[in-house]
């Protein structure tokens, strides 16, 4: 680990310090890490509100230092908050360090995040980042709510992540909008246009965000050039009002036109106007865009809005079709984002749809010890499945004392536990983990390809980077000491990770409790309680009760996180960034269903299909599920041709070609299982039937890519021959020249100390009184756009024993006898 110097650890200190009293009167965390990342919460502290429509304020002021803001996690919900906009300023709209009314920013600002609608968190792009702080015009960060109804102690507000890494590009945004809104009673299809001349330096949208009320059904945005229009982006603004990334970038040049429109359905008896309530409506775009900083070297973005339809001529031009509304959000951009609802699934109904693939894994290449699979995931693009088990060790009572290890007795597995193993073949590839864990349980790998891992005798969550396979990067939890705290587990089950590094825990052996945590490894939020014995209308315990939250899945464009609600044979769905219920999933009939072992949603499909696995010893025919997540129905059971005895995790490929199960098996060859559909099967065996009709017609790229290597295959010896000589004269000469670069620069090497820390910055309201600036009247000019910008147009007890099966690890967790509505449970981790 790097060394600090202890002046700098001294003055670094003082002034997270200073800036703390100087600004909030409140202490601050201070959390060391080892990126140039750090993130800030800036959130409400107990807030009270008097009204509906109220708009509340939080400020934030920026260290010292040049900064990029790259990154935002709302932390509200759409029950309580009914938008968030988030704003750099120069100066915050008050000087207290909260307030209600009275405007966002004073003097120059620019809106640089929007969120409603329980819209998921957002990245930007590698490149680029909001310029803040030293250097820029913007030295306060405020956050803008719109409070839907009277709330009492209520702690929302967004975190932004933060890096002292200078971008290449600066991002901005503009806000295309129109208060011109006027909807009869009893009318559809009404139609708000708006228009703009764009005269500034060359732009890139990379994200669009629309936001409307309850009457819009499309919000769209288009680029007039040379009198051609083209689709920006058309999407429904009651979906999650997020920044959707575009399927690619949307180049704006000078005297290009912006051209934008909102069209409405009117149900209601009375006319709806512009206006900041949820009883009146907007018609707003927000494109996100990142542009060169010598472009406006003054720091302020190229363009902020395009206020009410002031080039008619050119909103003429939107075509008919603007008044269809995409399918899905995957398509806002004018492209399903190569997204597909596999035939497979839709047709599920018809049959058996998945196939074993028969001498798969190569049980010769495999090691000799792997043993009971924790947790499996597929990694490098579906090209390899990555096993963690338990190698020589089983689950068995004696290694356990209660819930505490026996470490002094039995020490870490001393073989490998970690094995990379190809997907095609089935042969092993490379294996890492010895002597570094006890009893492996889960295993997920996110959209970095950085290894999350659980062990239930450690009580820990492990996060490990694919290029050090040593040491964790982050660990969760205390060694061989279990607990219910913000921090602590008692054997952890499964993790799903966020795209913004975000990640749930299944603490639910002992704790049975779902809890998320930040990139940093900070507590967000938990739910889950214990079994009470009471039960809802169905026969099942009650929603958000658990018996063992053995498995979690997240599919954060449907925003789902679901849990195999283990010995209580269902599946419970949250919202991941709430933790609001929303469902529960019965795969089978009450008294003919088996324990839930693992859920997992198949990648790249339209909707949220979800695959789940059954197990333990209630049922001896192990299925396959297949269920549509947000409805909650099955689509199929797998049974035929689906041998399974014991398993215990699943995870699908990409599209759902292929399903792979990991069992608590005793050999090797009964370990993994592979299934593949049979859709993909046919496809496969039609093209190579139709191998000279495909010769002749044309070819998509990657058509292209396989058919040059085909007519190279007769010539692979020689090629292989020509790489190893050329590797050979390679090598020498890159070591020589590395040699050489390293003598050059060793005397001039500096390395700059980590200071890197997370600020809670939580402020207590005030009784100012409400304000609301116009939101209607606007002027065209874009002077005019910055208030219509701000305001949006305005656990286990102590004596629990467990009880462990030889065979299949079954614990049973028996209860006090004062206690008697939790029933005896069976175990099988």
């Amino acid at each position: 680990m790097k060394r600090f110097r202890i002046d700098t650890i001294i003055v670094h200190s003082i002034l997270i310090i200073l800036l703390t009293f100087i600004n909030y009167g409140k202490s601050t965390s201070v959390h060391a890490h080892t990126d140039d990342l750090f993130t800030v919460n800036i959130t409400m502290t107990n807030m009270i509100t008097t009204k509906e429509d109220e708009y509340a304020y939080v400020q934030y002021k920026l260290p010292d230092e040049e900064l990029w803001i790259v990154g935002y996690s709302p932390l509200t919900e759409m029950n309580t908050v009914h938008h968030m906009l988030t704003y750099a300023c120069a100066s915050p709209g008050s000087d207290k360090a909260f307030w209600i009314g009275a405007g966002s920013c004073r003097g120059e600002n620019t809106l640089i995040h929007g969120w409603a609608r329980n819209a998921p968190p957002l990245t930007l792009p590698k490149d680029v980042g909001f310029a803040v702080g030293r250097n820029t015009p913007y030295k306060y960060i405020v956050a803008n709510l719109h409070y839907l109804a009277i709330v009492a102690g209520d702690n929302s507000g967004n975190q932004i992540t933060l890096s002292r890494k200078p971008r290449k590009y600066r991002a901005g945004v503009m806000l295309g909008a129109t208060g011109s809104i006027q909807l009869p009673p009893k009318t559809h299809t009404i139609r708000t246009p708006f228009s703009c001349l764009y005269n500034g330096p060359p732009i890139s949208i990379f994200a669009i965000r629309v936001h409307a009320h309850d009457w819009a059904r499309v919000n769209s945005l288009y680029r007039v050039r040379n009198g051609n229009i083209s689709q920006i982006v058309k999407s429904n603004p009651q979906w999650a009002q997020s920044f959707y990334p575009l399927p690619s970038p949307v180049q704006i040049e000078k005297d290009d036109f912006f051209v934008g429109q909102c069209v409405y359905d009117n149900d209601d008896d009375r006319t709806i106007y512009a206006g900041s309530t949820h009883h009146d409506e907007m018609c707003n775009v927000y494109a996100m865009y990142s542009y060169e900083p010598s472009a406006t070297p003054t720091g302020t973005p190229p363009i902020s809005g395009c206020w009410g339809d002031a080039v008619t001529a050119m909103s003429r031009l939107i075509p008919p079709d603007s008044v269809i509304a995409p399918a899905s959000p995957a398509d806002i951009g004018g492209t399903n984002n190569d997204k597909i609802l596999t035939k497979h699934i839709v047709e599920a109904s018809n049959g058996n749809v998945y196939k074993s693939v028969h001498h798969w894994p190569n049980v010769q290449s495999l090691p000799k010890e792997l043993g009971q699979v924790g947790g499996i995931a597929l990694n490098n693009a579906n090209d390899e499945l990555v096993v963690f088990h338990r190698g020589s060790r089983k689950w068995e009572f004696n290694y356990f004392d209660g819930v505490r290890f026996r470490d002094e007795k039995y020490g870490s597995i001393e073989e490998n536990v970690l094995v990379h193993i190809d997907a095609q073949t089935g042969g092993s590839k490379s294996q890492w983990g010895a002597k570094m864990f006890y009893m492996p349980h889960g295993l997920t790998i996110d959209h970095d390809g950085n290894f999350w891992l659980t062990d239930i005798a450690l009580h820990q969550v492990f996060m490990f980077r694919p290029n050090d396979l040593t040491h964790p990067v982050l660990t969760i939890g205390e060694r061989f000491k279990s607990g219910s705290g913000n921090n602590q587990f008692c054997r952890p089950a499964d993790i799903a990770v966020m795209r913004n590094g975000d990640f749930f825990v299944a603490d639910g052996y002992c704790n049975h409790r779902v809890i998320k945590f930040n990139r940093q490894g900070q507590y967000i939020m938990q739910w889950g309680l214990p079994m009470t014995g009471k039960y809802d209308n169905d026969g099942f315990p009650l929603p958000n009760e658990w018996n063992i939250v053995h498995s979690i899945a997240l599919n954060e464009g449907a925003q789902l996180l679901c849990a195999a609600d283990r010995e209580n044979f269902r599946i419970q769905c949250f919202n991941p960034y709430s933790g609001q219920f929303l469902r529960q999933i019965h795969v089978e009939k009450k008294g003919t269903n088996g324990a839930i072992y693992a859920i997992e949603f198949a990648p790249n499909t339209n909707e949220p299909i979800l695959f789940a696995v059954s197990g333990g010893a209630q049922t001896s025919a192990k299925k396959i599920y297949i269920i549509n997540a947000e409805t909650g129905d099955v689509l199929k059971a797998l049974e035929r041709n689906v041998l399974l005895n014991s398993p215990h995790d699943i995870t699908i490929s990409k599209n759902a070609d292929e399903i792979y199960i990991g069992e608590l098996a005793s050999s090797p060859g009964d370990a993994l299982h592979k299934y593949e559909s049979l859709t993909n099967l046919v496809q496969e065996s039609n093209a190579s039937a139709h191998t000279a009709h495909e010769l002749s017609t044309p070819k998509n790229k990657e058509s292209k890519k396989l058919s040059i290597l085909y007519r190279l295959s007769p010539y692979r010896k020689q090629i292989r021959i020509a790489l190893v000589v050329f590797i050979a004269i390679l090598i020498p000469a890159y070591i020589i020249f590395v040699i050489y670069c390293l003598l050059q620069i060793r005397n001039r090497r500096k390395r700059r100390p980590l200071d890197l820390y997370t600020s809670d910055v939580k402020n207590s309201p005030t009784n100012s009184s409400s304000l609301f600036s116009k939101w209607i009247n606007r002027p065209k000019s874009f002077k005019g756009l910055e208030q219509a910008i701000e305001e949006e147009n305005q656990l286990l007890n102590s004596d629990e024993e467990n009880q462990l099966s030889n065979s299949n690890e079954d614990v049973i967790f028996k209860t006090k006898q004062n206690n008697p509505a939790i029933l005896q449970m069976t175990d099988s981790a």
